[in-house]
Formats: C-alpha cells, structure tokens, sequence
C-alpha cells in the first residue's frame, strides 16, 4: 500500500509504513462519493479514471476534470474539515485507496516535506483557477476551445473530450452548442478533425497561434 502512496508528489521520499489505508477496486459507473459528503478521507486514484462533477442549481451537470492516476481528490476539503466539492465517479474500473483524515494531518504535522509539497499543489490550482476565470471573462469561446486544445495536446494529437462536447463546455464556461460551434470552425479551417468523443490536433502551431500561446 505504502508504495502506491508514495507515488503523489506530496509524499514523495516520506516514510509512509505506519499510514492507515485501505486499497479497494470498483466497476465502471461506481460513485466513489458524492457532492456534500464529509471529505473524512483522502481518496487517491491508483488505477483507472475518475470523473469530479457538480450540479448546478438547475440541476445541470458540472464537469470539473476527467483524471487519471497517480491524484489525490478534494485535499482543501479535507485539510478544513469541509465536504466534499464534487462528485467523484469512476469512468473506468478503478482502484483507490482512502487515507483518514487524522492520518494525513499527522504527516503534514511531522513532515516538512509534506506541507511544503502540498502548499505548491494548492498554489498551482489556485493559479489554475485564476487562469479559468481570466478565460471565461476575457475570451470568446473559439478561443477557450483552442486554449485547452492547446492545454491537452499530446504527441498523438488525439486528445478525448472529458464527457463529449458538453464536458468540454463544462470546463470552459461555455455551452454544447457554442462549443460544437467552435470545433466546426477549427475543422473548417484545417487545424482539428472531430471524433467520437475525441478531436485530433492537425495544425497545433497554427492552434496556438489562434489560442494565443
């Protein structure tokens, strides 16, 4: 188990032997847990993706991010005795393990290393967010869309859509059918092709040109 932990950033080289955990399996679909629950465990993807979601007050799904391992989930949460912000479903068989909340506080207490690892991974989601914020106020959405394009290409150019069209307008303020929009013109334009549930990054010089990166 502790070889499994010790993959996160934030307990790299830290002795982990006497960390209470437990290691468990669930199907695709399970609800790992869900919006408004207690965050009195730190839930860790080992194997598998997970997918964090909220519902608005209209009852509309939120997607927050798709992951994949080695992460840690709602770590604010848990550090302020608060509830958990979203939903966390396993699109895939998953494996996770679950650290008590008092375990976790005891190592940030007694480790340095610890508290000075997660310090820079709350800063850099905070970062993020500014960066989200900064985006939906101040660009249009053709240019979010190729934004995070550009955010998530990889060598393969194939980069999935986190819950289709409408996740990905989740994710950028925005919605399906103003994304669905801004892909067709990508694709018109030669820098994209449209999947199933996918785009494939033709042009990611000119992409990021357009995306202003």
């Amino acid at each position: 188990m502790t070889h499994a932990l010790a993959g996160l950033p934030m307990f790299r080289g830290v002795r982990l032997d006497d960390v209470p955990a437990s290691r468990r399996r669930h199907p695709a679909g399970r609800v790992l847990c869900t919006q408004g629950d207690p965050a009195d465990q730190l839930i860790v993807l080992l194997e598998g993706r997970v997918k964090a979601a909220r519902l608005t007050a209209e009852g509309r799904e939120l997607v927050l991010g798709i992951y994949d391992p080695p992460v840690a989930f709602d770590k604010t949460a848990l550090l302020t005795g608060d509830r958990h912000r979203a939903t966390l479903t396993a699109v895939t068989p998953v494996e996770v393990a679950s650290v008590p909340r008092e375990a976790v506080l005891r190592l940030i207490a007694t480790e340095p290393a610890v508290s000075a690892r997660l310090l820079v991974t709350l800063a850099r989601a905070v970062r993020d967010l500014d960066e989200r914020l900064a985006d939906v106020a101040l660009s249009d959405v053709p240019t979010r869309v190729a934004r995070w394009l550009v955010r998530h290409a990889v060598p393969s150019g194939r980069i999935p859509l986190p819950g289709g069209q409408a996740g990905l307008g989740a994710q950028i303020g925005a919605t399906r059918v103003s994304v669905n929009r801004a892909l067709r013109g990508l694709e018109r334009r030669g820098l994209i092709a449209i999947g199933d549930r996918e785009v494939t990054v033709r042009d990611l010089a000119a992409l990021s040109g357009l995306a202003g990166v």
